[in-house]
Protein backbone atom coordinates (compact mmCIF):
# COMPACT_ATOMS: atom_id res chain seq x y z
CA UNK A 1 0.00 0.00 0.00
CA UNK A 2 1.26 3.33 -0.85
CA UNK A 3 0.60 6.95 0.24
CA UNK A 4 2.65 9.66 -1.41
CA UNK A 5 2.33 13.51 -0.54
CA UNK A 6 2.46 15.42 -3.64
CA UNK A 7 0.26 18.46 -3.14
CA UNK A 8 -2.71 19.90 -1.12
CA UNK A 9 -4.58 17.82 -3.74
CA UNK A 10 -6.17 14.34 -2.28
CA UNK A 11 -4.15 11.70 -3.58
CA UNK A 12 -5.35 7.98 -4.87
CA UNK A 13 -4.61 4.99 -2.90
CA UNK A 14 -2.67 1.66 -4.84
CA UNK A 15 -3.59 -0.87 -4.70
CA UNK A 16 -7.28 0.36 -2.83
CA UNK A 17 -7.27 -0.43 1.09
CA UNK A 18 -9.61 -2.37 3.19
CA UNK A 19 -13.40 -1.37 1.73
CA UNK A 20 -12.42 1.33 -0.44
CA UNK A 21 -13.23 1.06 -4.53
CA UNK A 22 -9.93 2.36 -6.84
CA UNK A 23 -12.32 5.09 -7.53
CA UNK A 24 -12.51 6.60 -4.09
CA UNK A 25 -9.94 9.07 -2.67
CA UNK A 26 -8.71 9.98 0.65
CA UNK A 27 -7.07 13.24 1.88
CA UNK A 28 -3.61 13.85 2.84
CA UNK A 29 -2.19 13.11 6.00
CA UNK A 30 -2.25 15.70 8.94
CA UNK A 31 0.88 17.43 8.19
CA UNK A 32 1.83 16.09 4.21
CA UNK A 33 2.82 19.38 2.45
CA UNK A 34 5.96 18.41 0.66
CA UNK A 35 7.34 15.49 -1.01
CA UNK A 36 10.07 13.47 -0.62
CA UNK A 37 12.62 13.91 -3.38
CA UNK A 38 13.21 16.57 -5.88
CA UNK A 39 10.99 19.37 -6.08
CA UNK A 40 10.30 22.09 -8.63
CA UNK A 41 12.80 24.53 -7.46
CA UNK A 42 15.75 21.92 -7.70
CA UNK A 43 16.07 21.55 -4.08
CA UNK A 44 18.55 18.13 -3.65
CA UNK A 45 16.25 15.33 -2.52
CA UNK A 46 16.42 14.47 0.84
CA UNK A 47 16.03 11.01 1.98
CA UNK A 48 13.16 9.96 3.93
CA UNK A 49 13.53 8.16 7.43
CA UNK A 50 12.64 4.66 7.50
CA UNK A 51 10.96 2.88 10.56
CA UNK A 52 9.29 0.11 11.03
CA UNK A 53 7.04 -1.06 13.77
CA UNK A 54 6.84 -5.14 14.13
CA UNK A 55 4.18 -5.79 16.00
CA UNK A 56 1.77 -9.13 17.27
CA UNK A 57 -1.24 -9.30 19.33
CA UNK A 58 -3.11 -11.57 20.63
CA UNK A 59 -0.54 -14.77 21.73
CA UNK A 60 -3.15 -16.29 23.90
CA UNK A 61 -0.31 -18.17 25.20
CA UNK A 62 -0.13 -20.15 21.78
CA UNK A 63 3.73 -21.15 22.57
CA UNK A 64 3.94 -23.98 19.82
CA UNK A 65 3.19 -24.02 16.27
CA UNK A 66 -0.26 -25.41 15.71
CA UNK A 67 -2.17 -27.01 12.27
CA UNK A 68 -4.43 -23.88 10.28
CA UNK A 69 -4.78 -25.03 6.91
CA UNK A 70 -5.81 -21.45 5.68
CA UNK A 71 -2.60 -20.59 6.54
CA UNK A 72 -0.40 -23.45 5.33
CA UNK A 73 -1.27 -27.22 4.57
CA UNK A 74 1.99 -28.70 4.46
CA UNK A 75 3.31 -27.28 7.54
CA UNK A 76 1.95 -25.93 11.34
CA UNK A 77 2.30 -22.06 11.69
CA UNK A 78 2.75 -19.89 15.05
CA UNK A 79 4.83 -20.66 17.72
CA UNK A 80 6.52 -17.90 19.89
CA UNK A 81 10.33 -19.41 19.27
CA UNK A 82 9.76 -18.94 15.91
CA UNK A 83 7.83 -15.56 15.74
CA UNK A 84 11.25 -14.22 17.84
CA UNK A 85 13.24 -15.56 14.94
CA UNK A 86 11.18 -13.59 12.10
CA UNK A 87 11.42 -9.94 14.42
CA UNK A 88 15.20 -10.54 15.43
CA UNK A 89 15.81 -11.22 11.33
CA UNK A 90 13.11 -7.93 11.34
CA UNK A 91 15.06 -5.46 13.62
CA UNK A 92 18.35 -6.47 12.30
CA UNK A 93 17.60 -4.20 8.78
CA UNK A 94 16.89 -1.58 10.91
CA UNK A 95 18.18 -1.66 14.12
CA UNK A 96 18.11 1.77 15.10
CA UNK A 97 14.52 2.78 14.00
CA UNK A 98 12.61 -0.20 14.80
CA UNK A 99 9.68 -0.05 17.56
CA UNK A 100 8.46 -3.61 18.32
CA UNK A 101 5.13 -4.25 20.10
CA UNK A 102 2.60 -6.04 21.60
CA UNK A 103 -1.24 -5.11 21.62
CA UNK A 104 -2.25 -7.64 24.89
CA UNK A 105 -4.28 -10.98 25.66
CA UNK A 106 -0.40 -12.53 26.63
CA UNK A 107 -1.25 -15.69 28.42
CA UNK A 108 -4.60 -17.17 28.99
CA UNK A 109 -5.26 -20.11 25.88
CA UNK A 110 -2.83 -23.13 26.89
CA UNK A 111 -2.83 -25.36 29.30
CA UNK A 112 1.26 -24.84 29.65
CA UNK A 113 0.65 -21.00 30.07
CA UNK A 114 -2.39 -21.96 32.86
CA UNK A 115 0.23 -24.21 34.66
CA UNK A 116 2.74 -21.48 34.39
CA UNK A 117 0.36 -18.84 35.56
CA UNK A 118 2.23 -16.88 32.58
CA UNK A 119 5.38 -17.54 33.02
CA UNK A 120 6.52 -19.14 29.97
CA UNK A 121 4.98 -16.33 28.07
CA UNK A 122 7.05 -13.35 29.85
CA UNK A 123 10.20 -15.29 30.14
CA UNK A 124 9.92 -15.53 26.35
CA UNK A 125 8.56 -12.10 25.65
CA UNK A 126 11.40 -10.44 27.39
CA UNK A 127 13.32 -12.62 24.68
CA UNK A 128 11.41 -11.14 21.80
CA UNK A 129 12.56 -7.71 22.92
CA UNK A 130 9.26 -5.44 23.31
CA UNK A 131 9.53 -2.13 23.30
CA UNK A 132 5.76 -2.15 25.06
CA UNK A 133 3.05 -4.35 26.12
CA UNK A 134 -0.32 -3.53 26.47
CA UNK A 135 -2.80 -4.98 28.68
CA UNK A 136 -6.22 -7.03 27.41
CA UNK A 137 -8.91 -8.64 29.02
CA UNK A 138 -7.84 -12.14 29.41
CA UNK A 139 -4.51 -10.80 31.06
CA UNK A 140 -7.26 -9.99 34.13
CA UNK A 141 -8.53 -13.80 33.58
CA UNK A 142 -6.31 -15.11 36.54
CA UNK A 143 -7.12 -12.20 39.13
CA UNK A 144 -4.95 -9.60 39.75
CA UNK A 145 -2.44 -10.68 41.70
CA UNK A 146 -1.12 -13.51 38.74
CA UNK A 147 -1.40 -10.31 36.27
CA UNK A 148 0.89 -8.18 38.65
CA UNK A 149 3.12 -11.30 38.87
CA UNK A 150 3.49 -11.37 34.94
CA UNK A 151 3.92 -8.06 34.36
CA UNK A 152 6.74 -7.67 37.33
CA UNK A 153 8.20 -10.55 35.31
CA UNK A 154 8.68 -8.47 31.90
CA UNK A 155 11.36 -6.56 31.52
CA UNK A 156 9.24 -4.07 28.62
CA UNK A 157 7.30 -1.52 30.12
CA UNK A 158 3.28 -2.60 30.19
CA UNK A 159 0.94 0.24 29.29
CA UNK A 160 -3.00 0.88 30.05
CA UNK A 161 -3.88 4.74 30.17
CA UNK A 162 -7.51 3.75 30.88
CA UNK A 163 -7.37 1.43 33.83
CA UNK A 164 -7.72 3.37 36.89
CA UNK A 165 -7.50 3.00 40.43
CA UNK A 166 -10.82 3.93 41.85
CA UNK A 167 -9.50 5.26 45.21
CA UNK A 168 -7.82 8.20 43.66
CA UNK A 169 -8.22 7.96 39.76
CA UNK A 170 -4.32 7.32 39.11
CA UNK A 171 -3.14 4.14 36.35
CA UNK A 172 -3.34 0.76 37.52
CA UNK A 173 -0.14 -0.06 39.65
CA UNK A 174 2.71 -1.68 37.51
CA UNK A 175 1.61 0.10 34.18
CA UNK A 176 2.08 3.21 32.37
CA UNK A 177 -0.41 4.97 30.08
CA UNK A 178 1.89 5.91 27.86
CA UNK A 179 6.55 5.71 27.12
CA UNK A 180 8.14 8.00 24.47
CA UNK A 181 10.69 6.86 22.62
CA UNK A 182 13.10 8.00 19.99
CA UNK A 183 13.38 6.05 16.89
CA UNK A 184 16.38 7.02 14.32
CA UNK A 185 15.51 10.82 15.61
CA UNK A 186 11.90 10.83 15.52
CA UNK A 187 10.48 11.17 18.91
CA UNK A 188 7.18 8.50 18.79
CA UNK A 189 4.88 8.32 22.17
CA UNK A 190 3.44 4.82 22.50
CA UNK A 191 -0.41 5.48 24.65
CA UNK A 192 -2.36 2.36 25.91
CA UNK A 193 -5.78 1.42 25.70
CA UNK A 194 -7.63 -1.64 27.01
CA UNK A 195 -11.27 -3.00 26.16
CA UNK A 196 -13.51 -1.13 28.98
CA UNK A 197 -15.85 -4.26 27.97
CA UNK A 198 -13.71 -6.15 30.25
CA UNK A 199 -16.16 -5.11 32.83
CA UNK A 200 -18.19 -7.99 31.15
CA UNK A 201 -16.18 -10.18 30.37
CA UNK A 202 -14.13 -10.73 33.64
CA UNK A 203 -15.70 -11.73 36.69
CA UNK A 204 -16.02 -8.36 38.81
CA UNK A 205 -14.09 -10.05 41.42
CA UNK A 206 -11.10 -10.04 39.98
CA UNK A 207 -11.56 -6.44 39.01
CA UNK A 208 -12.19 -5.21 42.32
CA UNK A 209 -10.84 -1.56 42.50
CA UNK A 210 -10.51 -0.89 38.78
CA UNK A 211 -12.13 1.26 36.70
CA UNK A 212 -12.13 0.72 33.13
CA UNK A 213 -12.08 4.78 31.07
CA UNK A 214 -13.21 5.46 27.62
CA UNK A 215 -10.29 4.94 25.45
CA UNK A 216 -11.10 7.71 23.54
CA UNK A 217 -11.19 10.34 26.49
CA UNK A 218 -7.93 8.61 28.02
CA UNK A 219 -5.82 9.25 24.59
CA UNK A 220 -7.72 12.68 24.06
CA UNK A 221 -5.99 13.59 28.05
CA UNK A 222 -2.62 12.02 27.24
CA UNK A 223 -2.41 13.35 23.77
CA UNK A 224 -1.35 17.39 24.47
CA UNK A 225 1.18 16.04 27.33
CA UNK A 226 3.31 13.76 24.74
CA UNK A 227 3.71 16.40 21.84
CA UNK A 228 4.59 18.79 25.26
CA UNK A 229 6.99 16.70 25.51
CA UNK A 230 8.36 16.37 21.89
CA UNK A 231 6.40 13.78 20.47
CA UNK A 232 6.94 13.97 16.84
CA UNK A 233 4.73 10.80 16.33
CA UNK A 234 1.42 9.41 18.18
CA UNK A 235 0.83 5.32 18.03
CA UNK A 236 -1.74 4.06 20.09
CA UNK A 237 -1.09 0.62 20.99
CA UNK A 238 -4.96 -0.69 21.20
CA UNK A 239 -6.36 -3.82 22.82
CA UNK A 240 -10.07 -2.51 21.45
CA UNK A 241 -10.75 -4.20 18.51
CA UNK A 242 -10.49 -3.19 14.79
CA UNK A 243 -14.05 -1.48 14.57
CA UNK A 244 -13.41 0.08 17.96
CA UNK A 245 -10.11 1.42 16.69
CA UNK A 246 -11.86 2.48 13.44
CA UNK A 247 -14.18 4.71 15.51
CA UNK A 248 -11.19 6.14 17.93
CA UNK A 249 -9.65 7.01 14.87
CA UNK A 250 -12.60 9.35 13.87
CA UNK A 251 -13.35 10.94 17.28
CA UNK A 252 -9.38 12.09 18.37
CA UNK A 253 -7.50 13.75 15.55
CA UNK A 254 -3.70 13.50 15.55
CA UNK A 255 -3.44 9.91 15.81
CA UNK A 256 -0.32 8.63 13.63
CA UNK A 257 -0.70 4.81 13.74
CA UNK A 258 -3.29 2.71 16.07
CA UNK A 259 -1.61 -0.80 16.33
CA UNK A 260 -4.61 -2.93 17.20
CA UNK A 261 -5.87 -6.83 19.16
CA UNK A 262 -8.52 -7.95 20.56
CA UNK A 263 -10.69 -9.28 17.43
CA UNK A 264 -8.21 -11.20 16.30
CA UNK A 265 -8.81 -9.24 13.00
CA UNK A 266 -6.39 -10.10 9.84
CA UNK A 267 -5.03 -7.04 7.78
CA UNK A 268 -2.46 -7.91 4.93
CA UNK A 269 -2.13 -4.35 4.26
CA UNK A 270 -3.42 -2.20 7.04
CA UNK A 271 -6.19 -0.16 7.27
CA UNK A 272 -6.64 4.03 6.83
CA UNK A 273 -9.56 5.76 8.69
CA UNK A 274 -8.96 9.20 8.04
CA UNK A 275 -5.80 10.19 8.97
CA UNK A 276 -4.69 7.37 10.84
CA UNK A 277 -3.09 4.24 9.96
CA UNK A 278 -4.58 0.94 11.52
CA UNK A 279 -2.88 -2.41 11.57
CA UNK A 280 -3.44 -5.61 13.69
CA UNK A 281 -1.68 -8.93 13.27
CA UNK A 282 -4.76 -11.77 13.56
CA UNK A 283 -3.73 -14.11 16.42
CA UNK A 284 -1.65 -16.87 18.05
CA UNK A 285 1.55 -15.85 16.90
CA UNK A 286 0.63 -16.71 13.57
CA UNK A 287 1.78 -13.75 11.65
CA UNK A 288 4.13 -11.01 12.59
CA UNK A 289 3.18 -7.52 11.53
CA UNK A 290 5.67 -5.03 9.67
CA UNK A 291 4.60 -1.11 9.16
CA UNK A 292 7.31 0.51 7.10
CA UNK A 293 6.92 4.36 7.71
CA UNK A 294 8.58 6.66 5.48
CA UNK A 295 8.99 10.44 7.99
CA UNK A 296 9.53 13.87 6.27
CA UNK A 297 12.77 14.84 7.81
CA UNK A 298 12.21 18.20 8.37
CA UNK A 299 8.20 17.91 9.40
CA UNK A 300 8.12 14.63 10.47
CA UNK A 301 5.65 13.60 9.34
CA UNK A 302 4.21 10.03 7.79
CA UNK A 303 4.29 10.59 3.67
CA UNK A 304 4.37 6.65 2.87
CA UNK A 305 3.62 3.71 4.61
CA UNK A 306 3.92 0.40 3.58
CA UNK A 307 2.33 -3.36 6.14
CA UNK A 308 3.18 -6.56 5.96
CA UNK A 309 2.08 -9.73 7.58
CA UNK A 310 4.93 -12.11 7.33
CA UNK A 311 3.06 -15.53 7.94
CA UNK A 312 5.32 -17.62 10.87
CA UNK A 313 5.42 -21.21 8.93
CA UNK A 314 7.50 -23.28 10.58
CA UNK A 315 8.75 -25.15 8.52
CA UNK A 316 10.45 -22.21 6.67
CA UNK A 317 11.61 -20.61 10.00
CA UNK A 318 14.23 -21.54 12.44
CA UNK A 319 12.79 -21.57 16.16
CA UNK A 320 14.83 -19.05 18.53
CA UNK A 321 17.71 -21.28 20.43
CA UNK A 322 17.36 -18.62 23.48
CA UNK A 323 13.48 -18.74 23.19
CA UNK A 324 13.66 -22.67 23.37
CA UNK A 325 15.55 -23.00 26.53
CA UNK A 326 13.28 -20.68 27.98
CA UNK A 327 10.27 -23.25 26.40
CA UNK A 328 11.53 -26.53 26.87
CA UNK A 329 11.61 -27.96 31.09
CA UNK A 330 7.42 -26.08 30.94
CA UNK A 331 6.36 -27.74 28.24
CA UNK A 332 7.55 -31.32 29.27
CA UNK A 333 5.64 -30.39 32.46
CA UNK A 334 2.84 -29.52 30.43
CA UNK A 335 3.43 -33.03 28.24
CA UNK A 336 3.37 -34.51 31.96
CA UNK A 337 0.58 -33.22 33.20
CA UNK A 338 -1.81 -33.42 30.21
CA UNK A 339 -0.78 -36.93 28.89
CA UNK A 340 -4.49 -37.98 30.24
CA UNK A 341 -6.61 -39.62 26.87
CA UNK A 342 -9.78 -37.94 26.32
CA UNK A 343 -10.86 -39.82 23.75
CA UNK A 344 -10.08 -40.66 19.69
CA UNK A 345 -10.39 -38.60 16.92
CA UNK A 346 -11.34 -40.47 13.80
CA UNK A 347 -10.53 -37.60 11.73
CA UNK A 348 -9.35 -34.12 12.31
CA UNK A 349 -11.73 -32.05 14.47
CA UNK A 350 -12.24 -28.67 13.38
CA UNK A 351 -13.29 -25.23 14.92
CA UNK A 352 -14.45 -21.83 13.40
CA UNK A 353 -15.68 -18.67 14.55
CA UNK A 354 -17.62 -18.12 11.19
CA UNK A 355 -19.24 -21.40 11.00
CA UNK A 356 -20.78 -24.10 13.68
CA UNK A 357 -17.65 -25.93 12.70
CA UNK A 358 -17.22 -30.06 14.94
CA UNK A 359 -15.60 -29.09 17.92
CA UNK A 360 -18.43 -25.79 18.04
CA UNK A 361 -20.93 -27.92 17.86
CA UNK A 362 -19.43 -30.64 20.58
CA UNK A 363 -19.13 -27.97 23.05
CA UNK A 364 -22.75 -26.67 22.42
CA UNK A 365 -24.13 -30.04 22.82
CA UNK A 366 -22.40 -30.41 26.21
CA UNK A 367 -23.87 -27.66 27.73
CA UNK A 368 -27.48 -28.78 26.54
CA UNK A 369 -26.84 -32.09 28.25
CA UNK A 370 -25.27 -30.80 31.11
CA UNK A 371 -27.76 -28.51 31.97
CA UNK A 372 -31.45 -30.07 30.47
CA UNK A 373 -31.95 -26.48 28.92
CA UNK A 374 -34.68 -26.72 26.23
CA UNK A 375 -32.02 -24.50 23.99
CA UNK A 376 -28.90 -22.98 23.57
CA UNK A 377 -26.56 -20.30 22.26
CA UNK A 378 -23.05 -20.11 22.21
CA UNK A 379 -20.68 -17.52 21.20
CA UNK A 380 -18.11 -19.57 18.61
CA UNK A 381 -15.16 -17.68 19.80
CA UNK A 382 -15.06 -20.18 22.35
CA UNK A 383 -13.18 -22.30 20.50
CA UNK A 384 -9.95 -21.49 19.48
CA UNK A 385 -7.93 -24.89 18.05
CA UNK A 386 -8.40 -27.93 15.96
CA UNK A 387 -7.53 -31.47 17.48
CA UNK A 388 -5.77 -33.66 15.49
CA UNK A 389 -7.13 -36.99 14.56
CA UNK A 390 -5.95 -40.02 16.97
CA UNK A 391 -5.75 -40.73 20.63
CA UNK A 392 -7.17 -36.89 22.29
CA UNK A 393 -5.05 -35.83 25.35
CA UNK A 394 -6.20 -33.62 28.05
CA UNK A 395 -3.60 -30.78 26.87
CA UNK A 396 -5.51 -31.59 23.30
CA UNK A 397 -8.97 -30.38 24.41
CA UNK A 398 -7.68 -27.63 26.86
CA UNK A 399 -5.54 -25.47 24.07
CA UNK A 400 -9.02 -26.26 22.37
CA UNK A 401 -10.92 -24.89 24.92
CA UNK A 402 -8.54 -22.69 27.32
CA UNK A 403 -11.22 -20.86 29.25
CA UNK A 404 -10.92 -22.63 32.61
CA UNK A 405 -12.07 -19.43 34.50
CA UNK A 406 -15.84 -19.33 32.85
CA UNK A 407 -19.06 -21.05 33.84
CA UNK A 408 -22.00 -21.97 32.52
CA UNK A 409 -25.23 -19.99 32.82
CA UNK A 410 -28.86 -20.87 32.22
CA UNK A 411 -31.50 -18.49 32.33
CA UNK A 412 -35.53 -17.48 30.67
CA UNK A 413 -35.51 -15.57 28.22
CA UNK A 414 -37.49 -14.56 25.03
CA UNK A 415 -37.05 -16.40 21.59
CA UNK A 416 -37.16 -12.25 20.32
CA UNK A 417 -33.46 -11.85 22.71
CA UNK A 418 -32.38 -15.21 21.02
CA UNK A 419 -32.55 -13.70 17.77
CA UNK A 420 -30.77 -10.56 18.34
CA UNK A 421 -27.97 -12.08 20.03
CA UNK A 422 -27.81 -14.20 16.75
CA UNK A 423 -27.92 -11.05 14.78
CA UNK A 424 -25.44 -9.06 16.62
CA UNK A 425 -22.89 -12.10 16.13
CA UNK A 426 -23.64 -11.80 11.99
CA UNK A 427 -24.34 -8.26 12.03
CA UNK A 428 -21.83 -6.04 10.15
CA UNK A 429 -18.29 -5.99 12.25
CA UNK A 430 -19.09 -9.36 13.97
CA UNK A 431 -16.81 -11.23 15.31
CA UNK A 432 -17.95 -15.08 15.16
CA UNK A 433 -21.55 -16.79 14.46
CA UNK A 434 -23.64 -17.64 17.56
CA UNK A 435 -23.93 -21.69 17.47
CA UNK A 436 -27.14 -22.70 18.40
CA UNK A 437 -28.11 -26.00 20.12
CA UNK A 438 -31.91 -27.52 20.38
CA UNK A 439 -33.22 -25.17 17.01
CA UNK A 440 -31.58 -24.29 14.22
CA UNK A 441 -31.19 -21.15 11.79
CA UNK A 442 -30.47 -19.53 8.33
CA UNK A 443 -29.01 -16.39 7.39
CA UNK A 444 -27.77 -14.30 4.27
CA UNK A 445 -24.86 -11.64 4.37
CA UNK A 446 -25.99 -9.96 1.80
CA UNK A 447 -29.04 -8.54 3.17
CA UNK A 448 -28.79 -5.30 5.95
CA UNK A 449 -27.07 -5.67 8.66
CA UNK A 450 -29.74 -6.49 11.57
CA UNK A 451 -32.04 -8.42 9.31
CA UNK A 452 -30.02 -11.14 8.25
CA UNK A 453 -31.91 -14.10 10.07
CA UNK A 454 -34.26 -15.69 7.10
CA UNK A 455 -35.12 -18.40 8.91
CA UNK A 456 -35.46 -20.41 13.09
CA UNK A 457 -36.89 -23.71 13.17
CA UNK A 458 -37.07 -26.36 15.64
CA UNK A 459 -35.79 -30.05 15.48
CA UNK A 460 -38.99 -30.94 13.70
CA UNK A 461 -39.47 -28.33 11.10
CA UNK A 462 -41.56 -26.38 13.23
CA UNK A 463 -41.23 -22.02 13.26
CA UNK A 464 -39.08 -20.96 16.27
CA UNK A 465 -41.76 -19.27 18.58
CA UNK A 466 -39.73 -15.28 19.10
CA UNK A 467 -42.53 -14.67 21.77
CA UNK A 468 -42.00 -17.74 23.87
CA UNK A 469 -39.61 -17.45 27.15
CA UNK A 470 -37.25 -20.56 26.62
CA UNK A 471 -34.95 -22.10 29.56
CA UNK A 472 -31.55 -21.22 27.44
CA UNK A 473 -28.28 -22.20 28.40
CA UNK A 474 -25.07 -20.53 27.37
CA UNK A 475 -21.99 -19.64 27.87
CA UNK A 476 -21.18 -16.98 30.51
CA UNK A 477 -19.42 -13.99 28.22
CA UNK A 478 -22.83 -14.45 26.24
CA UNK A 479 -24.96 -14.70 29.46
CA UNK A 480 -23.08 -11.12 30.60
CA UNK A 481 -24.60 -9.27 27.91
CA UNK A 482 -26.33 -6.40 27.92
CA UNK A 483 -29.23 -8.55 26.40
CA UNK A 484 -30.00 -10.36 28.56
CA UNK A 485 -29.62 -8.22 32.06
CA UNK A 486 -33.18 -8.98 32.35
CA UNK A 487 -33.03 -13.02 32.17
CA UNK A 488 -34.98 -14.67 34.86
CA UNK A 489 -34.15 -17.57 36.71
CA UNK A 490 -30.80 -17.13 36.35
CA UNK A 491 -28.54 -20.17 37.48
CA UNK A 492 -24.29 -20.32 37.73
CA UNK A 493 -23.87 -24.29 37.52
CA UNK A 494 -20.14 -26.24 36.94
CA UNK A 495 -17.53 -24.57 34.36
CA UNK A 496 -17.60 -24.85 31.01
CA UNK A 497 -14.65 -26.10 30.36
CA UNK A 498 -14.86 -29.22 32.51
CA UNK A 499 -18.25 -29.82 31.29
CA UNK A 500 -16.86 -30.02 27.58
CA UNK A 501 -14.46 -32.67 28.17
CA UNK A 502 -16.52 -34.50 30.42
CA UNK A 503 -18.87 -34.77 27.40
CA UNK A 504 -15.80 -35.05 25.05
CA UNK A 505 -14.67 -38.03 26.76
CA UNK A 506 -18.07 -40.31 27.49
CA UNK A 507 -19.21 -39.32 23.80
CA UNK A 508 -15.87 -40.36 22.01
CA UNK A 509 -15.14 -41.48 19.05
CA UNK A 510 -15.79 -38.23 17.11
CA UNK A 511 -15.52 -38.00 13.45
CA UNK A 512 -15.41 -34.24 12.13
CA UNK A 513 -19.25 -34.72 10.57
CA UNK A 514 -21.40 -31.64 11.08
CA UNK A 515 -25.06 -31.22 10.69
CA UNK A 516 -27.25 -28.50 9.39
CA UNK A 517 -28.14 -26.10 12.83
CA UNK A 518 -26.08 -22.95 10.49
CA UNK A 519 -26.66 -22.28 7.11
CA UNK A 520 -25.46 -19.12 5.81
CA UNK A 521 -24.24 -17.50 2.59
Amino acid sequence: MEIRSISHQPISINPPIQGMKETEKTPLMQGDSVSIGQNSGGVEKKESIKINILHVNDIHGAVEPADDPKIAKDSPVGGIAHATSVIHREKEKNPEGTLTLNAGDMAEGSMVAYLTKGKIVTEAFNKMGFDAIELGNHDFAWGQGELRNMVQGLDAPVLAGNVTKTEDGSVMDGVKPYIMKEVNGVKVAVIGVDTPDIERLVDKSKLEGLKFQDPAETVKKYMPEVKQQGADLVVVLSHLGFDEDKKLAQKIPGIDVIVGGHSHTVLPQGHKEGDTIIVQAGSLSQFVGNLELEVDPQTKKIVNFNEQLVPIVSKDVQPDPEVMKVLSPYMQLAEKMGSEIMGTATEDLNYSHKEASKLNQIFTDALMDHSGAEIAVTSSRVLRGHVKKGDVKYKDLYNAMPFSEENVFTMKTTGHKIKAEIESRIADGGRGIAVPGGFKYEYDSTLPSGQRVTSMTMPDGTPFNLDKEYTVVMNESTAKKDLFKDGKDVKVTDSMQKVFFDYFKSHAPWDNSCDDRVKGK
